[in-house]
């Protein structure tokens, strides 16, 4: 059976969708992976995420390629949507708004939180 998939959506899908799929892909579930998007995608990844991450389970689980666009994304799972709005999917507004520590600690309380709650149902 192939994985079932989170698809984590920021406007860039170049930081904090980045940092959320890492995260959750350190604590997923048996059968579930998550990848990440953009709205209006960068060219690259954001440094602040590849800093972010290095030291925390989600260093070897951050994806470093080129930005996925939305529309590439693989259709069906469950999409995340992060201090943006996409049609059928559930939203993340960030508390911390300002990009740092702070900013990734809850993006990886949430991002765990949604690993616990997917095994547990």
């Amino acid at each position: 059976m192939p994985p079932r998939t989170v698809t984590f959506v920021c406007a860039h899908g170049a930081y904090r969708s980045r940092l959320a799929a890492a995260f959750f892909n350190a604590a997923a579930p048996a059968g579930w992976r998550a990848t990440s998007a953009g709205v209006e995608p960068q060219a690259a990844i954001s440094a602040a995420a590849v800093d972010l991450a290095a030291g925390t389970p989600a260093e070897s689980q951050l994806e470093r390629g080129r930005p996925m666009a939305l529309a590439d994304a693989s259709p069906g799972g469950l999409t995340v949507a992060i201090d943006c709005a996409v049609a059928g999917a559930e939203r993340w507004d960030l508390t911390v708004t300002e990009v740092g520590p702070a900013q990734r600690d809850e993006i990886r309380a949430r991002a765990e939180a949604l690993a616990s709650d997917l095994s547990a149902g």
